[in-house]
């Protein structure tokens, strides 16, 4: 499903030249729904593939994060999942009720279908977690946290950018950020991911300034024009999630702490530790770190599929 979608996305665009080119430009000659396909049809018949008990995207980059951060969206559906509502009818609801209020009917499919790559194509306990953060406030650090580190792992090519490009900017304290960063990620990328050398320069600069637009929204950049990285809050909850799908993922001991999933929060190895003792305080784990010699015993049903 997700390889389709991102192939339309990235097919060159009739009768637009990549050289000599101003780029503001050609990003103003491009509409969105250019960038990512204008056939409802096509939405509709991508395959319904499971990707249940996979916790993050590994398959080479896409174009996926042509859509924002979804707040507003999101804040919605969870809003229903707490009402009890099947998500069935939430589909529904958003795709041919008023519950998404944007016009055009490809639009809110487009939507949807973010939703679900991001969060509902996830094991079962993922989906009551975040409906139970959800019961914090649709604007509470804990709800907008899980939103954001499953935005971040729904897709490979956001995840490397900001545990990589971001987080090697915030070890040496270069706090900005700017479309220019992700562009010459793109660049830099382009031989292991030969895919990209198909996209065309709008492509990029769309995909640029939605990510950078988004992280924003998720509380890692701060600022409009100019962006710069701000570290973002961790709740306890939060770590508890991250620790859960790393133990389902089969990490253990101290490589749980130099896992750069907790890159997305910009958290150091010292940061993890200090998180893990404060689960451990409340009896959700039993950690211990002497040295280089680190204990960790995670629930039992942690270890089991979902």
């Amino acid at each position: 499903m997700c390889y389709e979608i991102c192939v339309m996305m990235c097919l060159r665009l009739p009768g637009v030249q990549e050289t000599n080119v101003n780029r503001k430009t050609l990003l103003e000659q491009t509409p969105i729904n250019n960038l990512m396909g204008n056939s409802i049809n096509q939405i509709d018949d991508y395959p319904k593939e499971s990707t249940l008990g996979r916790y993050r995207d590994k398959s080479p980059y896409h174009a996926r994060n042509l859509v924002g951060a979804l707040l507003v969206e999101s804040e919605k559906v969870f809003g229903c999942l707490a009402e009890g509502l099947p998500l069935e009818e939430i589909h529904e609801k958003a795709v041919h009720g008023t519950l998404f209020t944007q016009r055009a009917l490809l639009s809110r499919k487009r939507f949807w279908y973010m939703l679900q790559s991001r969060y509902f194509d996830l094991p079962e306990w993922v989906l009551k977690e975040m409906i139970e953060v959800y019961r914090c406030g649709p604007h509470s650090q804990e709800f907008i946290s899980l939103l954001y580190l499953h935005y971040a792992l729904s897709d490979h090519f956001t995840f490397d950018f900001i545990t990589e490009d971001l987080w090697e900017k915030w070890t040496r304290q270069q706090f900005d950020a700017s479309r220019d960063d992700i562009l010459k990620r793109l660049d830099n990328s382009a031989e292991l991911e030969p895919q990209i050398k198909s996209w065309t320069e709008a492509t990029r600069i769309k995909l640029a300034g939605i990510i950078l637009s988004s992280l924003r929204d998720f509380g890692v950049l701060e600022g409009k024009q100019k962006k710069r990285l701000v570290k973002p809050v961790v709740p306890q909850k939060t770590v508890e999630h991250i620790l859960h799908i790393l133990t389902a993922e089969g990490v253990k001991g101290s490589d749980v702490l130099s896992d750069p999933t907790w890159r997305l929060f910009l958290c150091t190895e010292s940061d993890v530790a200090h998180h893990l003792q404060h689960l451990a305080l409340k009896r959700v784990i039993h950690f211990e770190r002497v040295g280089k010699t680190v204990v960790l015993q995670t629930p039992e049903e942690w270890d089991r599929p979902s």
